[in-house]
This record gives structure tokens, C-alpha cells and sequence, in this order.
């Protein structure tokens, strides 16, 4: 990608990330505390950081290609886990449905035995499911 269009897409992202600060300062309420708007404008802080990093970066590679198609096979992969996550965890429940995704996503890219893959998924989900009902106190979805 030519650096003229790097610039124009981080510009864009800089703007989505002020965006994203303005937007929950006035509809989620005071950032300043812990609150709703919180998570959001640290999020909206990062993706500003990160975009004048790069819009401020030289980048001496100007010849090797930006992405590869083993890169969009794999942001489509997750945009694709993100989908099946959003529409079945409310019929699934969230234990079953965080299952389901993490699994897979073991056995391929972690290389490990396929028991050992069951074993840690559960843990990671039951774990997340245990932090976020007992100690966050954040009902996550149930199958029952």
C-alpha cells in the first residue's frame, strides 16, 4: 500500500478514535471515573496512539507487500468466530458457545494433543465464566 494511503487510513482511524472519546464522554457519562465511558475512551486514547505512531513512522519497506492472503484468511477466520460467537451465544449459553470457539482454535494454532486442547479450553472458559458471574458480577449467557 502506498505510504500516501497508510497516512489517509490512519488519519481515519485517528478521527474513529476521537470519535469513539467524544462519543462516550457524552453519552455514557463522566470518563473520568471508573464508569461506562471508561473502557471505551481507553480504547479510543489507544487507537489515536497508534495511529500517529504510524502516521509518524518511516518505514523503510516500501517494497514488500502490507498484507498477505494468509493475513486476510486470517482476519476473516476471526471475523467469522466474532459472528458465531455474537448470534449463537444467546441460544448456546456462553460456556458452550466460548467452547466451540477456543477448541479449534487450539488445536490448530497452539500444537498441542487434541485432549490437552479440551482440557485447557474448559479451564480458559469456565475460568472466564467464573470471573465475570462470581467475581465481576456480570451475567454472561446460559444455556439453561
Amino acid at each position: 500500500m502506498p505510504m500516501l494511503n497508510r497516512h489517509i487510513l490512519s488519519f481515519i482511524f485517528c478521527l474513529f478514535g476521537l470519535f469513539l472519546i467524544i462519543y462516550s464522554a457524552y453519552s455514557l457519562g463522566d470518563f473520568s471515573e471508573y464508569g461506562a465511558a471508561f473502557m471505551p475512551s481507553l480504547i479510543g486514547g489507544g487507537i489515536i496512539i497508534f495511529s500517529l505512531l504510524d502516521i509518524f513512522a518511516k518505514k523503510q519497506q516500501m517494497d514488500t507487500p502490507l498484507v498477505t492472503w494468509h493475513e486476510i484468511k486470517f482476519v476473516l477466520l476471526i471475523i467469522g468466530i466474532i459472528l458465531f460467537y455474537v448470534f449463537f451465544a444467546e441460544y448456546l449459553g456462553f460456556i458452550v458457545t466460548g467452547f466451540i470457539v477456543i477448541a479449534p482454535l487450539m488445536m490448530k494454532y497452539a500444537k498441542v494433543k487434541p485432549i490437552f486442547s479440551f482440557i485447557i479450553s474448559a479451564g480458559i472458559v469456565l475460568g472466564v465464566y467464573y470471573l465475570f458471574t462470581a467475581v465481576l458480577l456480570v451475567p454472561l449467557p446460559q444455556l439453561f
